[in-house]
């Protein structure tokens, strides 16, 4: 549970901040991405051994990110709307545990 509920939620933070390097992002961003981004800043000494400390769960929850993100990849390439409202409903579904 800790490799997918605070560690790979950090580590999808990061990646995302680093993805895009770009001095005027700051103007456009909105609250979804100060919102998705806020865990990015990081205390690298402790969270980089808290990884490594975890690695082969936070692999497999990595690498089971990287599918389901593949998966809504591909049907937005293939113009699937119906596999990405399903992907969508299924996200509201769980998310909706949280209220």
């Amino acid at each position: 549970m800790i490799a997918f509920l605070s560690q790979l939620t950090h580590v999808i933070a990061v990646t995302l901040m680093d993805t895009h390097e770009n001095e005027h992002l700051v103007e456009y961003t909105g609250d979804s991405f100060r919102d998705l981004t806020r865990i990015a800043s990081i205390n690298e000494e402790m969270w980089s051994e808290l990884f490594l400390l975890n690695k082969d769960l936070l692999l497999k929850e990595i690498e089971q990110f990287q599918t389901t993100l593949e998966d809504f990849k591909e049907a937005l390439k293939n113009d699937d709307s119906r596999t990405m409202k399903e992907m969508m409903k299924l996200s509201t579904k769980r998310r909706k545990k949280f209220d």
